[in-house]
Protein backbone atom coordinates (compact mmCIF):
# COMPACT_ATOMS: atom_id res chain seq x y z
CA UNK A 1 0.00 0.00 0.00
CA UNK A 2 2.65 2.54 0.99
CA UNK A 3 4.63 1.84 -2.17
CA UNK A 4 1.59 2.67 -4.31
CA UNK A 5 1.01 5.86 -2.29
CA UNK A 6 4.58 6.99 -2.85
CA UNK A 7 4.45 6.14 -6.53
CA UNK A 8 1.29 8.20 -7.14
CA UNK A 9 1.98 11.07 -4.74
CA UNK A 10 -0.80 10.15 -2.33
CA UNK A 11 -0.19 11.25 1.27
CA UNK A 12 -0.50 8.03 3.31
CA UNK A 13 -0.05 7.02 6.88
CA UNK A 14 0.09 3.38 7.86
CA UNK A 15 -0.65 2.39 11.43
CA UNK A 16 0.50 -0.96 12.73
CA UNK A 17 -1.20 -2.44 15.73
CA UNK A 18 1.18 -4.24 18.08
CA UNK A 19 0.37 -7.94 18.19
CA UNK A 20 -0.07 -7.79 21.97
CA UNK A 21 -2.04 -4.54 22.31
CA UNK A 22 -5.06 -6.43 23.69
CA UNK A 23 -3.01 -8.34 26.23
CA UNK A 24 -1.95 -11.97 26.51
CA UNK A 25 -5.50 -13.35 26.40
CA UNK A 26 -6.06 -11.98 22.87
CA UNK A 27 -2.82 -12.31 20.90
CA UNK A 28 -2.46 -11.45 17.23
CA UNK A 29 -3.85 -14.29 15.13
CA UNK A 30 -6.65 -15.10 17.57
CA UNK A 31 -10.29 -14.60 16.66
CA UNK A 32 -10.67 -12.20 19.59
CA UNK A 33 -7.81 -10.03 18.27
CA UNK A 34 -9.39 -9.97 14.81
CA UNK A 35 -12.90 -9.10 15.98
CA UNK A 36 -11.83 -6.44 18.46
CA UNK A 37 -9.48 -4.82 15.93
CA UNK A 38 -12.23 -4.72 13.30
CA UNK A 39 -14.60 -3.18 15.85
CA UNK A 40 -12.12 -0.35 16.45
CA UNK A 41 -12.23 0.93 12.85
CA UNK A 42 -14.77 3.75 13.46
CA UNK A 43 -13.01 4.82 16.68
CA UNK A 44 -9.67 4.85 14.84
CA UNK A 45 -11.12 6.93 11.99
CA UNK A 46 -12.66 9.45 14.38
CA UNK A 47 -9.37 9.70 16.27
CA UNK A 48 -7.49 10.37 13.03
CA UNK A 49 -10.01 13.06 11.99
CA UNK A 50 -9.60 14.81 15.31
CA UNK A 51 -5.80 14.54 15.32
CA UNK A 52 -5.16 15.62 11.74
CA UNK A 53 -8.05 18.08 11.27
CA UNK A 54 -8.11 16.75 7.70
CA UNK A 55 -10.45 14.38 5.87
CA UNK A 56 -9.45 10.74 6.31
CA UNK A 57 -9.46 7.97 3.75
CA UNK A 58 -9.26 4.46 5.14
CA UNK A 59 -7.88 1.58 3.08
CA UNK A 60 -7.43 -1.95 4.25
CA UNK A 61 -3.73 -2.73 4.31
CA UNK A 62 -4.00 -5.25 1.48
CA UNK A 63 -5.23 -2.58 -0.96
CA UNK A 64 -3.15 -0.37 -3.19
CA UNK A 65 -3.64 2.61 -5.46
CA UNK A 66 -3.34 2.17 -9.22
CA UNK A 67 -4.34 5.74 -10.08
CA UNK A 68 -4.52 8.97 -8.09
CA UNK A 69 -7.89 8.97 -6.22
CA UNK A 70 -9.38 12.24 -7.53
CA UNK A 71 -12.67 11.83 -5.66
CA UNK A 72 -10.90 12.31 -2.33
CA UNK A 73 -9.86 15.86 -3.26
CA UNK A 74 -11.87 18.93 -2.13
CA UNK A 75 -14.69 19.93 -4.51
CA UNK A 76 -14.25 16.77 -6.58
CA UNK A 77 -17.82 15.48 -6.30
CA UNK A 78 -20.46 16.62 -8.75
CA UNK A 79 -23.21 18.54 -6.96
CA UNK A 80 -21.02 19.43 -3.98
CA UNK A 81 -18.80 17.91 -1.34
CA UNK A 82 -19.68 14.82 0.66
CA UNK A 83 -19.54 14.06 4.36
CA UNK A 84 -18.80 10.42 3.62
CA UNK A 85 -17.84 8.44 0.53
CA UNK A 86 -18.13 4.67 0.62
CA UNK A 87 -18.03 1.75 -1.72
CA UNK A 88 -21.57 0.45 -2.15
CA UNK A 89 -21.79 -2.84 -4.01
CA UNK A 90 -25.28 -1.84 -5.22
CA UNK A 91 -24.36 1.67 -6.41
CA UNK A 92 -23.88 0.68 -10.04
CA UNK A 93 -27.09 -1.34 -10.15
CA UNK A 94 -29.55 -0.17 -12.82
CA UNK A 95 -32.51 -0.94 -10.55
CA UNK A 96 -32.96 2.32 -8.62
CA UNK A 97 -34.49 0.47 -5.65
CA UNK A 98 -31.21 -1.35 -5.07
CA UNK A 99 -28.92 1.49 -6.12
CA UNK A 100 -29.76 3.46 -2.99
CA UNK A 101 -29.68 0.45 -0.67
CA UNK A 102 -26.46 0.30 1.35
CA UNK A 103 -24.34 -2.79 0.84
CA UNK A 104 -21.06 -1.33 1.97
CA UNK A 105 -17.55 -2.61 1.49
CA UNK A 106 -15.65 -0.78 4.23
CA UNK A 107 -12.21 -1.65 2.85
CA UNK A 108 -12.11 1.86 1.39
CA UNK A 109 -13.91 4.77 3.03
CA UNK A 110 -13.68 8.57 3.04
CA UNK A 111 -14.77 10.68 6.02
CA UNK A 112 -14.76 14.45 5.79
CA UNK A 113 -14.12 16.73 8.76
CA UNK A 114 -17.80 17.64 9.05
CA UNK A 115 -19.87 17.24 12.19
CA UNK A 116 -22.17 14.85 10.31
CA UNK A 117 -19.28 12.56 9.35
CA UNK A 118 -18.00 12.58 12.92
CA UNK A 119 -21.49 11.89 14.27
CA UNK A 120 -21.82 8.88 11.96
CA UNK A 121 -18.45 7.59 13.16
CA UNK A 122 -19.57 7.95 16.78
CA UNK A 123 -22.81 6.09 16.06
CA UNK A 124 -20.87 3.37 14.20
CA UNK A 125 -18.40 3.04 17.09
CA UNK A 126 -21.25 2.72 19.59
CA UNK A 127 -22.95 0.12 17.40
CA UNK A 128 -19.73 -1.89 17.12
CA UNK A 129 -19.44 -1.85 20.93
CA UNK A 130 -22.95 -3.27 21.33
CA UNK A 131 -22.83 -6.82 22.78
CA UNK A 132 -24.66 -8.41 19.84
CA UNK A 133 -22.16 -6.90 17.39
CA UNK A 134 -18.92 -8.08 18.99
CA UNK A 135 -18.34 -10.55 16.14
CA UNK A 136 -20.23 -8.68 13.43
CA UNK A 137 -18.49 -7.43 10.30
CA UNK A 138 -18.10 -3.66 10.59
CA UNK A 139 -19.49 -3.01 7.11
CA UNK A 140 -22.70 -4.91 7.90
CA UNK A 141 -23.18 -2.88 11.06
CA UNK A 142 -22.63 0.28 9.00
CA UNK A 143 -25.24 -0.96 6.47
CA UNK A 144 -27.78 -1.22 9.28
CA UNK A 145 -26.97 2.27 10.54
CA UNK A 146 -27.32 3.76 7.08
CA UNK A 147 -30.59 1.99 6.30
CA UNK A 148 -32.53 1.09 9.44
CA UNK A 149 -30.77 3.76 11.49
CA UNK A 150 -31.71 6.32 8.82
CA UNK A 151 -28.23 7.81 8.53
CA UNK A 152 -28.61 8.10 4.76
CA UNK A 153 -30.84 11.09 5.47
CA UNK A 154 -28.54 12.62 8.09
CA UNK A 155 -25.37 13.15 6.05
CA UNK A 156 -24.35 13.60 2.42
CA UNK A 157 -23.01 10.38 0.91
CA UNK A 158 -21.10 9.59 -2.22
CA UNK A 159 -20.90 6.09 -3.63
CA UNK A 160 -17.41 5.40 -4.89
CA UNK A 161 -17.23 4.01 -8.43
CA UNK A 162 -16.22 0.40 -9.03
CA UNK A 163 -12.66 1.45 -9.88
CA UNK A 164 -12.15 2.43 -6.21
CA UNK A 165 -12.51 -1.14 -4.92
CA UNK A 166 -11.79 -3.90 -7.35
CA UNK A 167 -12.42 -7.34 -5.95
CA UNK A 168 -12.23 -10.82 -7.37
Amino acid sequence: MLESCNKLGVCCKATEMPGDYLGPSSPEGSDEFRYRTIALKPVFLLDQLEKTKEPVVFLDVDLEFHKFPELFLPDSWPEGSRDVALFNFWANETNVTYRHTPNIGSAVAYFNTTMRAKSLLRAWAQAMAWDSNTHAPDDQVLDLLLGEGKWLGRASFGWLPSSYLRTM
